[in-house]
């Protein structure tokens, strides 16, 4: 008993302390681990550099369509009311819940609707360090908090009024508790109690924040059942919390997937296309992160097969899994549900192998200035891309609402009808003018809505009407309604969003023809007119 005792005991040591393990214990010496000081000094410029590449231009891109989604859902009066709006879409509630928080807090702003993404973008990068140095050691951790700093995607999301950058962290914090919570089932056969508790709270938050959290909670109960054999009924009371949390969103989730639409057919290609989304569409960086984790796979393998006969659980494996699990269960499950952001779930996985394949890549006196010489040229390159190449902070990425919308007000007035279509008024988020002025635009986004626009021009007897086109192209049959029935004089477009502005020709009175006067001039239609 005692000598099984001290054999299960001493890889729970080997995974604390960040050593070596496998081949790279058999074949050669483990480098000497970072002074505190200096791991401190570069763990805190790392996330200075990573709150100014967040919190830096927050309020530049304007809003799209499902940030001002977002925004609807958090403007409703009670917490009732936002989670009873969700419920008709396709997320959980519990992103919209703390974006209703930051409101009453910071206002309803651009910047401030993307502040809690932003913190929470910030937060990833000590996050994941910690979880590097669990699983690996404190070279892997700095390397992917680097990673994760300068990167595209990490970024884009932190400056996003959406849930990913949170999922991301929550994902992180998850896999942090887990790993703790699965080696004292393997090894010490208990169930750690600070640790279960706190991955059973960021269990919950992470499945209450986007059903790709929720998969992979799943997906680590599956895995802790397997790995931790003959303590399946302390998995079991690790679980039941988590399931108990669920369980009143639960009816929501099933109405949900009832009434979701499903997106377009992926190809093979999605996971490929994936983790070159991860590095921005790099082609530089997307070669040399692929360079690197083929390298570590050969030397993975060899860790495996010294692990034939032992009980050790390669780390890389397991982080292996993560990066690709959430992407095979949904591509067999509905492929309709592969798409980046979802997969973002996966994100520190990807950045955590790349990491472990920098410090594997090179051996021997001197592996470290390699490491490091390599760590912060895919770094560098990556900030120069998105600096200079993108033009990240200068250039606009989303669609231009905000621009339409400004040359919507900027141009009515009380001969101006403005027709749009928006679900439930999203648009008043930038076309709103005053609290107590009431817009009458009209809502139109299909040909049989026409007739409401031509009666409220004879009713209210405007002389031009705004076509506000965002998000998708209007209705083609409509367009060519409003070219038959209105003179077009002006097309401006923009990055996702255009404003066609007609002139309403004068009515004729019944029973006199419909010719018009010859000395009367006629505005030339604009070029580049929406297609009929």
């Amino acid at each position: 008993m005692s000598g099984s005792r001290t054999s299960e005991k001493k890889p729970v040591r080997a995974y604390r302390r960040g050593k070596t393990s496998g081949a790279e214990a058999v074949g050669r010496r483990p480098l000497p681990p970072l002074s505190e000081n200096r791991v401190l000094l570069a763990l805190l410029a790392i996330m200075l550099l990573g709150a100014v590449l967040r919190f830096y231009g927050l309020g530049f891109q304007s809003f799209w369509g499902e940030e001002l989604a977002g925004w609807d859902f958090s403007t409703k009066e009670t917490i009732s009311q936002v989670i009873g709006s969700v419920r008709s879409e396709i997320n959980p509630p519990l992103y919209f819940l703390i974006l209703r928080f930051a409101q009453w807090i910071f206002g309803d702003s651009e910047w401030a609707l993307r502040l809690p993404s932003a913190f929470a973008g910030w937060l990833c990068i000590p996050a994941i360090y910690l979880l590097g140095k669990r699983i690996y050691s404190e070279r892997e951790g700095l390397i992917a908090a680097l990673f994760l700093a300068v990167l595209w995607a990490p970024i884009y999301y932190s400056q996003e009024a959406r849930s990913y950058s949170m999922l991301i962290l929550f994902s992180i914090l998850t896999t942090y508790f887990w790993w703790g919570v699965m080696l004292g089932l393997r090894y010490r056969r208990e169930l750690p109690a600070r640790e279960a508790a706190l991955y059973v709270i960021c269990a919950v938050l992470c499945a209450y924040l986007h059903y790709f959290g929720l998969l992979l909670v799943v997906l680590q109960g599956a895995a802790l059942a397997a790995l931790a054999r003959g303590t399946l009924r302390n998995v079991m009371l690790l679980y039941v919390p988590v399931i108990l949390a669920y369980l009143p969103w639960l009816p929501s989730m099933v109405h949900q997937s009832r009434s979701g639409t499903q997106g377009g057919e992926p190809t093979l290609q999605v996971l490929p296309d994936y983790f070159q989304f991860l590095f921005g569409r790099s082609g530089l960086l997307s070669l040399a992160a692929w360079t690197l984790l083929c390298f570590l796979l050969i030397r993975g393998w060899d860790d495996l097969r010294s692990r034939r006969k032992g009980r050790g659980i390669p780390p890389g494996l397991l982080v292996a899994a993560w990066a690709i699990g959430p992407f095979i269960v949904a591509y067999l499950a509905s492929r309709s549900m592969l798409t980046d952001e979802n997969l973002m779930v996966s994100l520190s996985a990807v950045y955590l192998l790349l990491a472990r394949s920098v410090t594997r890549t090179f051996s021997g006196r001197a592996a470290a200035i390699f490491q490091g010489t390599v760590a912060v040229g895919l770094a560098a390159v990556g900030l120069a891309y998105l600096l200079f190449s993108m033009d990240y902070y200068t250039t606009p990425a989303k669609e231009q609402i905000r621009e339409a919308a400004l040359y919507v007000t900027g141009h009515e007035d009380k001969d101006t009808l403005v027709v749009r279509c928006d679900t439930g008024d999203r648009l008043d988020f930038y076309l709103k003018t005053s609290e107590t002025v009431e817009r009458k635009d009209v809502e139109a986004c299909e040909a049989g809505d026409f007739p409401k626009i031509e009666n409220r021009v004879k009713e209210g007897d405007y002389g031009e009407v705004f076509h506000f086109i965002s998000g998708k192209d209007s209705d083609p049959q409509m367009v060519s309604m409003f070219q038959r029935n209105f003179q077009p004089v002006d097309y401006e477009r923009f990055d996702g969003a255009s404003v066609v502005v007609y002139k309403v020709r004068p009515s004729v009175p019944e029973g006199l023809p419909q010719t018009k006067p010859p000395d009367v001039p006629q505005p030339e239609p604009p070029n580049s007119l929406p297609r009929q």
